[in-house]
């Protein structure tokens, strides 16, 4: 975090100058918390504030748009959208810098932190926060956000979470990384895990009554707890996924926010993105615990849809020589069904999900850690062949975004097939 004071002292003094201040942000966990974070801060320091949630940034976004501003989880990678903004405008971001921005910005990548692994955008955030005033206690958020963003507790989010821990934010326990209540209904829901005897109540019940686990999850003994993460393990391990540690391990509990589950928070703030209500997690996140049943409410109804739109990837997920891909059409979350895909199912290539969605074809693709340390940069794979097929994207090695036309599809994936044939292949030469 020490390496991140010098930027987010200039950032902070430089905000706390401004009457008022525009929030742009990304529309997922990491990007909500980071608005949230934010917004408390200008709101303690008694800044006007307006935020804004969008998809992705644009020109429809940049349009009419003045200083002061500060866009979050947004911005590194399109410094030609954010010139275009008069006034005094700030970057706070974690996705690899792409050119040169002409504002003032703070990114983990400029002082040699990963921010695709180490550090999301809502810490970046955090790291500007604590440098305008006593925000310890929004730590807990910057965490919420790099759960969402499938990041670990280590480099600089470890040093946010001891920061967190020792101001009270958080509390740390062993457990499972999975929302409160009864053992039955959570695991019949769950997305995270994603078992194969997810959805099925019979198959659930077997499950839990062949371990011996019943009543509240959070309420379970040691022993019950050391019982059923070893058969969640072996029930991974089975499906052919690595993903336990993700599962098993440090259990966060919030002390400051309406919500205390951190798990479950990152799944209420990824509905609401998903669901066009990003307005109501920036609530949450604001500490209204009106918004607590709205998000819930919101929360159910994604997961269902997530569950549905996974049974499409299980039936027509197909393959190239170097990757793995799903065409759809009018996905509500064709990122988080590409992560649950790589984590749960397909671990062994790269996986992209195209869904045919309001004239265009957005691409989402994930990788994880081990294809990343043979070569992987879907970053580049994804930016390159998008603008080889006249689109756009962009992100991070381990997980990335596109946009292209209707009707690009084969040459896209056949450049991007190649491409991560080449890193993973040039990678293995140089070993």
């Amino acid at each position: 975090m020490k390496r991140l004071d010098k930027p987010a002292l200039a950032i902070a003094r430089a905000m706390l100058r401004c009457e008022s201040m525009r929030v742009i942000s990304h529309n997922d966990a990491d990007g909500i918390t980071s608005a949230g974070i934010i917004c408390n801060a200008l709101h303690r320091a008694g800044i006007r504030f307006h935020a804004t949630l969008v998809g992705r940034l644009d020109p429809a976004v940049v349009e009419d748009l003045e200083g002061p501003v500060v866009f979050c989880d947004m911005g590194s990678g399109q410094p030609d959208l954010v010139s275009r903004v008069p006034g005094d405008v700030f970057v706070v971001d974690h996705h690899r810098p792409v050119g040169t921005l002409s504002c003032m910005s703070i990114n983990p990548h400029q002082v040699g932190i990963d921010g695709a692994f180490e550090m999301s955008a809502s810490g970046t955030a955090y790291a500007v926060a604590r440098q305008m005033g006593e925000n310890v206690d929004l730590s807990g958020l910057a965490l919420v956000g790099a759960m969402g963003d499938r990041q670990a507790m280590i480099g600089a989010n470890r040093a946010i979470l001891e920061e967190a821990v020792l101001g009270g934010a958080v509390e740390v326990r062993p457990g499972l990384k999975m929302e409160d209540g009864d053992a039955q209904d959570v695991f019949e829901q769950a997305i995270e895990p994603l078992l194969d005897i997810t959805g099925d109540t019979v198959k659930v019940r077997g499950f839990l009554e062949g371990i011996g686990i019943s009543g509240k999850l959070q309420s379970i003994s040691s022993a019950e707890l050391s019982r059923l993460s070893t058969a969640l393990v072996l029930k991974m391990l089975m499906q052919g996924s690595f993903a336990a540690d993700s599962i098993v391990g440090e259990v966060i509990r919030l002390r400051c926010e309406v919500v205390e589950n951190a798990a479950e928070m990152v799944t209420m703030l990824n509905a609401c993105g998903k669901l066009d209500t990003p307005g109501l997690g920036l609530t949450l996140c604001l500490r209204d615990e009106f918004a607590i049943g709205g998000c819930r409410k919101a929360s159910q109804e994604y997961r269902r849809w997530i569950l549905d739109e996974v049974n499409v990837l299980k039936a027509g997920c197909k393959e190239l020589k170097n990757i793995r891909y799903l065409l759809a059409e009018d996905m509500v979350a064709g990122g988080v069904v590409a992560g649950l895909g790589i984590r749960y199912l397909f671990s062994d290539r790269p996986l992209l999900v195209l869904n045919k969605f309001e004239g265009k074809v957005k691409i989402s693709a994930r990788g994880n850690k081990p294809l990343v340390s043979q070569g992987l940069d879907l970053s580049q794979a994804l930016r390159e062949s998008a603008e080889a097929v006249g689109g756009a994207g962009g992100g991070h090695s381990v997980a990335s975004g596109a946009a292209i036309p209707i009707g690009t599809e084969d040459r896209f994936l056949a450049q991007v097939d190649d491409m991560v044939g080449e890193q993973i292949g040039r990678s293995r030469v140089e070993r």
